[in-house]
């Protein structure tokens, strides 16, 4: 795939897609908060967080080691262990692509479009759907809906890929049995109509195929006149798992199916993962890190390969990183993340091209360049602040070059300061009485320049 190609990573955010100010979000988050208890005190890994993911957008959350991006996302598919993780506060409003519940997706009975739920008819000027009347997506909040709609949420409208492949597959079960799972949660119905089952037998084999007790699947499969309807929906379950493990471009996918994870290589495991979280064409895939354990080759190769899955499907994509040379040619737009907290938030060319926030241009600074010549590499002086019950300042004054009095015991806010969606949290940009405090107490703005 080649650097022009419109459909590679390198190229998926300049200009494919519709403009920002245009994008509908998909995912929706407000004023997140985490907090872990310890015998120290509260720890506030996330704290208030608020970002848009939009329709077949690509946005990066980056950021060094701890500063909260790993929880972030799991809270989305409320992943937190609990204790001592706890979901303290704000929404997660997620609006589902599933075709509209009325008519099953049959769609306009007028024109015969059938469309998203949500996204009304564009032929009959968004008068719903014919069938049911029905229009408007279903919009849920994934922190407070009951877990059993969760889980049908859960690796079927969004689904993630983890950091460590080798960690992530259960080494006990064979690649087909894992991707299998994935199936028989939220596709028996399809498996069982496509294999031609629809009367009583198809209904005990949904029954098996959802039931993750292996007593009940073999006392229902060792009954004689449904052996042969089992063989045809595993004959049907195979061939979807060889389609999806194909789609990620894996060679011989009927021999891999078959292997356990150990059997295979870092960058084959982590196709596997892509295939799994892929397999019910989800809405949002989050990403975090996934190409950390590969070398720099294999990484390039499984980047394009979710760009190009990405650009066929139309998925959006929340990539999860602390390097920003890699994230710099794949995202529309990106989030830093510093110490739970956002400092700086827009679209991605911008971001990378004229940073605003003082920890954003350190990162950048650290980043080495072709041509640079010897010496030490520029880095950012001191630690991540502690986040048990940390105080109300901005949490990089202590590393920042251009911290004031004020710094140390305000919060700046997360506002625009260049249209139209470009954000920094940072009162280099603040006026003195919009924040309350005095001018002499302010970090000088020429240093913004």
């Amino acid at each position: 795939m080649s650097a022009t190609d419109p459909t590679s990573p390198a190229s998926m955010h300049s200009g494919t897609g519709p403009a920002l100010a245009e994008r509908v979000p998909l995912v929706s988050v407000e004023g997140l908060r985490v907090h872990f208890t310890s015998k120290r005190g509260v720890v506030h890994a996330v704290d208030g967080v608020t970002l848009d993911i939009g329709d077949g957008e690509t946005v990066a959350l980056v950021g060094e080691t701890g500063s909260g991006k790993s929880v972030t996302a799991k809270s989305l598919l409320r992943l937190i262990p609990r204790p001592p993780g706890v979901i303290a506060g704000g929404k997660a409003l997620f609006r589902s692509k599933m075709p509209c519940p009325g008519c099953r997706g049959a769609g306009c009975v007028d024109c015969g479009q059938t469309g998203r739920v949500g996204e009304p008819c564009t032929a009959c000027a968004g008068a719903g759907c014919g069938v049911c009347g029905q229009s408007g997506r279903s919009t849920v909040d994934l922190l407070t809906i009951p877990e059993d709609e969760l889980r049908d949420i859960r690796g079927n409208r969004i689904a993630m890929i983890f950091q460590d492949p080798g960690k992530a597959l259960n080494p006990a079960l064979t690649i087909r049995a894992q991707i299998a799972e994935v199936f028989a949660e939220h596709r028996s119905d399809e498996l069982v109509s496509e294999a031609g089952l629809d009367d009583e037998s198809g209904r005990l084999l949904r029954r098996a195929v959802r039931n993750r007790g292996r007593f009940f699947e073999r006392r229902l499969g060792s009954l004689p006149p449904l052996r042969s309807q089992r063989r045809r929906v595993d004959a049907v379950l195979d061939g979807r798992i060889v389609e999806a493990l194909a789609d990620t471009r894996i060679p011989n996918p009927v021999k891999i199916m078959r292997s356990y994870p150990h059997e295979l290589s870092g960058g084959m495991k982590q196709r596997v993962m892509i295939a799994q979280a892929l397999a019910c064409d989800p809405d949002l895939l989050i990403a975090d890190e996934p190409t950390t354990a590969l070398d720099v080759t294999i990484q390039a190769r499984i980047l394009d390969l979710i760009g190009e899955l990405q650009a066929r499907r139309g998925t959006s994509v929340l990539y999860i990183s602390h390097d920003l040379s890699l994230v710099r040619g794949i995202a529309d737009r990106a989030a830093v993340m510093y110490a739970g907290m956002l400092a700086e938030v827009g679209p991605a060319e911008q971001i990378f091209a004229d940073p605003l926030h003082p920890y954003t241009r350190g990162l950048l600074a650290a980043i080495p360049t072709p041509g640079m010549g010897r010496g030490r590499l520029a880095a950012i002086e001191g630690t991540v602040p502690e986040l048990i019950d940390p105080p109300p300042a901005c949490r990089f004054h202590t590393r920042c070059p251009h911290a004031a009095t004020a710094c140390a015991r305000t919060d700046p806010p997360l506002a625009i300061r260049q249209p139209p969606d470009h954000r920094a949290a940072c009162l280099l940009y603040d006026d003195a009485a919009e924040v309350g405090e005095r001018p002499e107490d302010m970090p000088d703005r020429s240093a913004a320049s």
